[in-house]
């Protein structure tokens, strides 16, 4: 799980720091996040997001490698190209989407984490263009140390991250080869991934595979505007991503009907309606197309609807319950805006249900207040406000409040300003707007 993280240059965090550690040093395995639209909650989901990505940059290499050796008129199709940009992105392109607009100084981000109960901590820090530093620290053998710390200057890599010292000088000529467009992560992380050599993988140590397993499984659904990009780099064979439609291959159709039975249980206990969950199923050439169907009771007869024809609410709780699922299954998940399209009250229950299964860690942005009136310990419950020259601080509600009585109505305080993070009152005058509207040029 995450103790915390420090942004600098990030997006709209100059320099900023998100505590997730409760009185006993604990990580929090919940984190609710508040605030007024606009003020970062869904930047500093992205965090996590670019995290994640940037695990995947030598696998991008790959995908572009592949597609210039055997079709490269592919890339000059605009909806191909479009797709490539949004699905797969290099070093460069992260950092352009995420370093603030504007700064001439470093972006850094910096992770502490925890696994089996001992703390670690992850750098990454990009200039314009390329990663100029990382740094990783977690237990060794018995004691904490120093994984790697590369710059373009100096590499230093500990040999006891690996069994045997060849598998170390290969990642070192790696290192001096990739090093810059790719982190050092990302670059083990494919090494120990190619199915035709699984020499480093297995060289890989004990405590290195364990971090390399945390970070693989974090997943982020995260909001940018009016498109949704999701963050899956490594789910539990038992559950699909994509639970409305995909295609897979034909010997996971038992795991798709598991994966149908979960959502049966689930709209039974939260629609009247719905009597089932089903597939329907294309095959072809040892592989499954398949799409999410409803059994529904609709004036008085049971009907047979396409999910797709569902509504916005029940769409995104589908979509949203991997993330949910994944957290109750031991990893970390980060949702943003975690509330859309559903409704207030689905949401608290969804949220009091998942509290008592939590053995990960769930990070998520929201603006239902109803939570806070709900049984979410008001440790979990966390605020960005804006303090000054545009200087952001996420500080949990404890913070402006140490000894919140059990008795306190928390919503009602945090309506109040007490907790900050909420919109100015305001009072907009629309038959000025219309005016505005017909004036003459």
């Amino acid at each position: 799980m995450f103790e915390y993280i420090k942004l600098k240059n990030f997006k709209s965090f100059e320099n900023t720091e998100f505590n997730l550690l409760d009185k006993k040093n604990e990580p929090k395995k919940l984190i609710l996040l508040y605030g007024e639209n606009g003020i970062g909650k869904s930047n500093l989901a992205s965090a996590f997001f670019m995290l994640s990505e940037t695990l995947r940059t030598m696998d991008v290499r790959d995908i572009m490698q592949s597609i210039l050796s055997q079709d490269p008129e592919r890339l000059n199709n605009e909806d191909f190209s479009r797709f490539l940009k949004e699905q797969y992105k290099d070093i460069e392109t992260l950092i352009k989407e995420n370093k603030t607009v504007g700064s001439t100084d470093p972006m850094r981000l910096e992770f502490g984490f925890r696994i089996n109960g001992k703390s670690g901590k992850y750098i990454l820090e990009t200039n314009d263009s390329q990663i100029i530093h990382e740094h990783l620290e977690f237990i060794l053998i018995k004691n904490k140390g120093l994984y790697f710390d590369i710059t373009h200057e100096k590499q230093t890599i500990s040999s006891k991250i690996f069994k045997e010292k060849n598998a170390y000088l290969e990642l070192k000529n790696a290192c001096k080869k990739f090093w810059g467009k790719h982190s050092l992560l990302a670059i083990i992380m494919h090494e120990s991934d190619d199915k035709a050599d699984q020499y480093i993988a297995d060289q890989i140590s004990d405590n290195f595979k364990a971090i390399i397993t945390f970070l693989s499984r974090i997943s982020c659904k995260i909001k940018f505007g009016s498109r949704q990009e999701r963050g899956f780099i490594g789910l539990p064979r038992e559950l699909f991503a994509n639970l409305e439609k995909g295609n897979i291959p034909e010997d996971k159709e038992e795991t798709l009907d598991r994966n149908a039975d979960m959502l049966t249980q689930l709209f039974k206990l939260t629609y009247k309606d719905i009597e089932k969950a089903y597939y329907h199923k294309d095959k072809e050439n040892d592989r499954i197309k398949y799409k999410l169907m409803l059994s529904k009771r609709i004036a008085g007869k049971i009907q047979p609807i396409d999910f797709s024809l569902e509504s916005t609410g029940t769409q995104s709780l589908v979509q949203q319950l991997p993330f949910m699922l994944v957290v109750a299954m031991g990893s970390v998940s980060v949702i943003d805006e975690f509330d859309t399209g559903i409704h207030d009250l689905l949401v608290k229950s969804l949220v009091t249900s998942l509290l008592e299964c939590i053995s990960g860690q769930l990070i998520m942005t929201t603006h239902n207040t109803l939570l806070m009136e709900s049984v979410v310990p008001k440790e979990c419950i966390y605020v960005i406000d804006e303090i000054k020259n545009g200087e952001k601080e996420i500080n949990c509600i404890t913070h402006y409040d140490p000894k919140i009585h059990e008795n306190t109505n928390i919503r009602n305080q945090y309506m109040l300003g007490k907790y900050h993070g909420i919109p100015e009152k305001m009072n907009i005058d629309f038959r000025k707007l219309i005016k505005l509207l017909k004036k003459p040029n």
